[in-house]
């Protein structure tokens, strides 16, 4: 009797734990394919990430590919800071130029031109506790980087590409940093300006700068 139990038991045991097996592999599974650094992710912030290591590791031959992740970047900020916006028509969010897209979501609201405080304010007592910040995304510099990324990943006939210590190659690796730079400060704790905006219980509070960029 007591072997059938036994028996029994071995058999259950397996069955008992299988389906935690399971969801512990699919778990694992998941995190493989959505962590995966290499992997293509429609996160601004992981091709920023990529293009800084790009930079980092000093080779002239993946100056390209960290200009194509910065380019996938700008588009993706752009896009997610207009797709905020209930009145963004499907024409506006289906531009492909970041440019444009932001002149787009300054002509939506005057006032995304700027950075702002936010902070969600008590209507009883009127207490405000600060949420966040909003940090434009300047039309101008935007512009200036797609126009300098397309012609990095476009390059003109007659440079020296190839000669280690061709000029072109310390210049792009600069204009590279500096944008990585830029976009990183303008993703890394940015609240959309449509977010929140209009929202009850929400204030937002112009902050007066010299520049926006």
């Amino acid at each position: 009797m007591n072997a059938i139990k036994a028996l029994v038991g071995l058999v259950l045991i397996p069955l008992y734990h299988l389906p935690r097996l399971v969801c512990l592999l699919l778990l694992a599974s998941y995190a493989f394919v959505f962590n995966n650094p290499h992997n293509l992710t429609a996160s601004p912030a992981e091709h920023i990430k990529r293009a800084r290591r790009l930079l980092r590791g000093g080779r002239n031959s993946e100056l390209l590919y960290a200009a194509l992740e910065l380019r996938f970047a700008v588009e993706r900020m752009a896009d997610h800071q207009l797709a905020m916006a209930e009145a963004a028509s499907r024409r506006m969010l289906d531009q492909v130029d970041p440019k444009k897209k932001i002149r787009n979501l300054n002509r939506l609201d005057a006032n995304s031109r700027y950075p702002h405080e936010i902070y969600f304010v008590n209507a009883e007592t009127g207490q405000r506790v600060r949420w966040g910040e909003y940090k434009p995304l300047d039309e101008a510099r935007i512009g200036s980087i797609k126009g300098r990324l397309g012609a990095v990943l476009h390059p003109k006939r007659g440079l020296l590409l190839g000669v280690t210590d061709d000029p072109w190659y310390t210049d792009t690796r600069r204009f590279l940093q500096e944008t990585t730079q830029y976009l990183s400060d303008r993703y890394r704790d940015n609240t959309p300006f449509f977010a929140l905006a209009g929202v009850k219980g929400i204030e937002m509070l112009r902050i007066e700068t010299d520049e926006t960029g």
